[in-house]
């Protein structure tokens, strides 16, 4: 606009020459008309040579009346028949002289709007560092500051918003090409203050003055101030939820420069609507959770991802969690109990089919197989069952943790140091667990195992009060996208609540959020997966006829040890027993599971070995099963086509989380 501006201005505005007539001695009447005087400013700043005039360049001259006219100025003779002519003329004159006025209207008005989105430009820039403030004290549990920091963003925001409710804003979503981007900004300024004042502020009077310690201090959580937390997270989701919806309606803008801003602020309202639904959907119920209507009791699990196991590994060890009125109690870590008569382990006819039939796990009487289903909350439910099977008190729940999510927590809170003088922290404690451990004797590994699971456990409630809200939030929303710390409840509604959350582990029955996952089982009877290199890979959608979607899905599986390990080299706990019956290979189970309303096509497996591959139906998804073996340095390679509903959208991934990675 500022380019515009420069020219605005240079309009020239006057008459043509105009004929002197024709020559003497032509028939038709000559017009007589008296030669314009030229005015030539004296000392005085008055016109000499008459009242009226123009300067060569055509501007006025200083002290000159400019209103005569040569059609009517005294002497001069019209003819009757040049009046058409004459008004054309005049005509001409007046609708230059409005393109003219015009033209300074709308270049006055295009630097108006140029310093106004200036101030804007100007307030976002200071709200951006401030909202980033407002942020980390709320997150680092420091909230003395808030109200201060709120107010500053209100008056912001505040600031912004009036500015872009100006008349010059309005006229200039007419624009074409940028119009739409302008009301974009409009848009992102109003959303950023009612997020101001109907968010940030309450959250500011309401949160000041509660800091991680006051939620979680001495193994035990305040039930009084999460019950706070989750009311003032309530009463706010619906503004954020609407805020977000806003921004998520724009349009992709035309201007380089508003792309980012736009996308950033989608992506942060997502987020925020995300975890403020989840946080309303739990806070009604969290209280009972903790222990206020009376104590509760879950079975905390450890899953071994270097046995690997569709939810993430075998459940090995295994312990009591009690809670009550937020006072927690930690029992001692176990091992697994003992295997059943064939068949009495309460699959369902599918899972059964799946599972015993085409995978040929011990999941029908092992209560170490029951998670080779990949739907945790079925697998929760078998761990409880075989736990009050075997005898114990009934639980009100069950909690999957696996090495590297208890690693991430460490990192927090600090390590561990155990009997024999070992080390266990946020550096290595997936590998001592998952890999280490097993070059000890064996009748030295299980009690091993235990006392660093319960070290580990104990230091993480001691110490938990004292750690950074963001830290803590950040490490237990990575370990729940990945899998690695998941949550069954007993009670149904409790359960939604987790749901909400997304810490429940269930397999996709959402037609419209659509994801597919491909879930591994050891079948080998061995710790070897800790060498497991897996991967994957989803091409873009191919749109078909119908309006379906398919794509292509590779996944790889990795043996990285090699021969000479596998025979000379690790112990026998990680291969396993008679590693040669089986060409050292790893014998592995797998289920390919198509999206919820999606189906699986083309299903090819290149693998050294290949067994016992089926088409099945499980949880109404759609599914491939069997199992390969994978001898040293090789892979087997997976591919399919998933094919999805029309106006779903796009496929993203799930995998069985394994111990570490090889990216």
């Amino acid at each position: 606009m500022a380019e515009h501006m420069q020219h605005d201005g240079r309009h020239n505005v006057g008459a043509g020459k105009h004929s002197r007539g024709r020559e003497e001695g032509q028939t038709q009447a000559r017009i007589v008309r008296p030669k314009p005087v030229r005015a030539v400013s004296n000392a005085h700043g008055e016109a000499e040579g008459g009242k009226s005039g123009q300067s060569r360049a055509g501007t006025t001259m200083p002290g000159v009346q400019t209103d005569w006219d040569p059609y009517t100025a005294a002497g001069f003779s019209k003819v009757p028949h040049d009046h058409h002519h004459h008004r054309s003329h005049r005509t001409l004159i007046t609708v230059l002289c409005v393109v003219a006025a015009l033209v300074v209207v709308l270049g006055v008005s295009g630097y108006l709007f140029y310093k106004s989105a200036k101030a804007v430009a100007a307030d976002a820039s200071s709200l951006v560092p401030e909202a980033t403030a407002f942020s980390k004290s709320l997150t680092s549990g420091d909230t003395s500051s808030l109200q201060a920091s709120a107010e500053k963003i209100e008056g912001l925001s505040s600031s912004m918003e009036e500015e872009t409710r100006s008349p010059l804003w309005s006229a200039a979503t007419l624009v074409p090409v940028v119009g739409p981007d302008i009301s974009s900004v409009r848009t992102l300024t109003s959303a950023a203050h009612d997020l101001s004042s109907k968010v940030v502020t309450p959250a500011a009077q309401e949160l000041s003055g509660i800091t991680m310690k006051s939620v979680f201090s001495d193994g035990k959580i305040d039930i009084a101030t999460v019950q706070t937390l989750c009311n003032t997270v309530s009463k706010l989701q619906p503004e954020i939820d609407s805020a977000a919806k806003r921004v998520d309606a724009l349009g992709t803008a035309k201007l380089d420069q508003l792309k980012d801003p736009i996308g950033k602020a989608r992506t942060t309202l997502d987020e925020l609507d995300a975890a403020a639904t989840g946080a309303a959907a739990v806070a009604p119920t969290l209280p009972a959770m903790l222990g206020a209507d009376g104590a509760r009791t879950y079975l905390v699990v450890a899953q071994n991802n270097s046995e690997i196991r569709s939810t993430g590994g075998f459940p090995g060890a295994r312990m009591l969690l009690t809670i009550d009125n937020g006072r927690i109690t930690l029992g001692n870590f176990e091992a697994v109990g003992t295997h059943f008569a064939p068949g009495t382990i309460p699959l369902t006819d599918e899972e059964y089919h799946i599972v015993n039939d085409i995978m040929q796990t011990g999941a029908t009487f092992a209560p170490g197989d029951v998670n080779a289903v990949p739907s945790f909350p079925r697998a929760a439910q078998l761990m409880k069952w075989c736990w009050e099977a075997e005898g114990n008190d009934k639980v009100d729940g069950v909690v999957a943790i696996d090495p590297v999510f208890l690693q991430s927590l460490l990192s927090l809170t600090g390590g561990v140091t155990t009997d024999d003088g070992s080390v266990v922290d946020g550096t290595n404690a997936a590998e001592v667990l998952l890999n280490k451990t097993y070059y000890l004797p064996t009748d030295e590994q299980d009690p091993f195992f235990t006392e660093v699971a319960s070290l580990a456990m104990n230091k993480v409630m001691s110490l938990l009060g004292s750690v950074s809200t963001a830290d803590l939030a950040q490490t237990v929303e990575d370990g729940v996208s990945q899998g690695r710390f998941l949550i069954y409840m007993d009670d149904t509604d409790e359960e939604s609540a987790i749901t909400a959350l997304g810490a429940e582990g269930e397999v996709n029955k959402d037609s419209h959020n659509l994801v597919t996952g491909f879930y591994i089982y050891d079948k080998t009877g061995s710790k070897l997966d800790w060498y497991l290199d897996m991967r994957s890979n989803v091409s873009e959608p191919t749109v078909n006829a119908d309006g379906t979607k398919s794509y292509q899905v590779t996944v790889t599986l990795h043996n990285t040890t090699t021969l000479e390990q596998m025979k000379n080299e690790l112990p026998a706990y990680i291969t396993g027993l008679l590693p040669e019956s089986h060409n050292y290979s790893m014998v592995t189970s797998y289920l390919a599971m198509a999206p919820a309303g999606g189906t699986i096509t083309d299903f090819k497996v290149d693998a050294d070995e290949v067994n016992s591959e089926a088409e099945a139906t499980l949880y109404g998804n759609d599914v491939w099963a069997g199992y390969v073996n994978i001898y040293p340095s090789a892979t087997a390679t997976f591919t399919y086509t998933v094919t999805c509903a029309a106006g779903a959208s796009d496929l993203s991934m799930w995998m069985t989380p394994t111990g570490r990675s090889f990216e």
